[in-house]
């Protein structure tokens, strides 16, 4: 593990975070790049010659997405912002997929003019917006649809994406009548298909399930004579947050090969959308102490850090292990609370942390995902500051915002 405690102290690598805190301030987001390296190899290595189209939507830092361009992992989008991201990162347009249920005209239209891999296209109106635009340009435009295989996930609800009742993807049980569509414009070139079912998936069923009724439905498309030539099973592997057993790379593409094995589809080449699971562990929000209040009813360790930073445990009820930057014996129970004007602004509850006093500083672990990236400025506080970390060397890679800047686009 690239977090662990030295002579007392908690090192990122060979970093002692203590000295990212005390020289950047908090909140303060670190990365272990190398972390992030170990994880993305582990998608290369399991599923050799498949896509890997790392999900900005976890985690869209600009050190971070270069180092994956550099592994020669693609990337999924689901904004304009996203797609021009993965650009400036280095990631070749043929290795970016683009996904969504809200796109716009205009983004759709960036798409097209960049030459990305794919387009998943999520309903009929949305194939004839993408029609359009493609015959307004002389082209012929990338598709794949986004199928609703009406699978729960076994998630939370609010990252459970693939039942019937989901804004995201077409039914299964309509989606022949879309690729036949699809096949008859001159607009269009069918590139796939895509599914995805959700987020934090930490059993197997679900995953194995999914990959199961897409082969299914391949095949039928097959015999109808349209061909896939890739088969984006989507992302979704989850983290063990705190005691969660998910699946590694490896089990599930011997998953994936249960599920496909036998049948032939022609050559179809494979791609995985992974988000969270290749950078959630990477990541901690660093956070000082502001003060320790007690009541008759609760200890408070009252930190610089709120949901504007982290949303995830307001949002969710998300678990995240807290780590004080100094180790020691256990000696209070506290609620570790934001300082934003919401009962919601709680990042943890009910933890046996060491004496804490005003100026000790924590770790919020396993935030690497959807942490910066859901991050706001509710209350006026400026976003945080990033840092990346390799071997013993680290470096700020996102500046802390000022006061200026959070009004520099306003007119007066």
């Amino acid at each position: 593990m690239n977090y662990q405690y030295r002579n007392g102290e908690l090192y990122c690598e060979d970093v002692p975070l203590a000295t990212i805190a005390r020289e950047v301030g908090t909140p303060t987001y670190v990365y272990s790049l190398d972390e992030v390296e170990r994880r993305a190899r582990a998608y290369l290595d399991a599923f050799p010659g498949a896509l890997i189209a790392y999900a900005l939507k976890a985690n869209f830092n600009l050190a971070i997405l270069r180092h994956l361009a550099s592994l020669g992992v693609g990337a999924d989008v689901v904004s304009g912002g996203e797609l021009w991201r993965a650009l400036q990162a280095g990631v070749p347009p043929q290795k970016i997929v683009v996904n969504g249920n809200g796109k716009t005209p205009a983004e759709l239209a960036y798409a097209l003019d960049t030459g990305v891999l794919c387009i998943n296209v999520d309903s009929a109106e949305e194939l004839a917006l993408v029609s359009d635009l493609a015959r307004a340009r002389g082209i012929v435009a990338p598709v794949a649809f986004r199928v609703n295989p009406h699978i729960d996930a076994q998630t939370h609800h609010h990252i459970t994406t693939g039942l019937k009742e989901s804004k995201f993807g077409v039914p299964i049980d309509e989606a022949g009548a879309l690729y036949e569509a699809a096949r008859k414009l001159d607009t269009v070139r069918i590139t796939g298909i895509h599914c995805h079912i959700g987020s934090q998936i930490t059993r197997p069923g679900p995953m194995l399930e999914a990959a199961q009724s897409i082969k299914r439905f391949a095949l039928d498309l097959q015999k109808s004579g349209i061909n896939l030539p890739l088969i984006n099973l989507g992302g979704g592997l989850g983290i063990p947050y705190r005691d969660e057993n998910p699946m590694s790379p490896q089990e599930w593409a011997a998953a994936v090969r249960e599920a496909f094995g036998g049948e032939s589809l022609h050559g179809a080449r494979l791609a995985l959308e992974p988000g969270r699971s290749m950078v959630a562990p990477s990541g901690v929000l660093l956070a000082t102490t502001t003060h320790v209040k007690r009541t008759g009813y609760k200890t408070f360790v009252v930190v610089d850090a709120g949901m504007n930073d982290l949303l995830r445990p307001a949002l969710y009820d998300a678990w995240h292990e807290v780590r004080p930057l100094r180790d020691g014996p256990a000696a209070m129970t506290a609620n570790v609370v934001g300082p934003i004007c919401e009962s919601s602004d709680t990042l943890a509850k009910d933890r046996d942390l060491p004496a804490m006093q005003r100026g000790d500083a924590l770790a919020i672990m396993d935030a690497g995902a959807y942490g910066m990236a859901m991050a706001s400025r509710y209350n006026q506080q400026p976003l945080p500051a990033e840092v990346v970390v390799q071997g013993n060397a680290w470096r700020v890679a996102t500046k802390r915002e000022t006061y200026e800047q959070m009004a520099a686009r306003e007119l007066e």
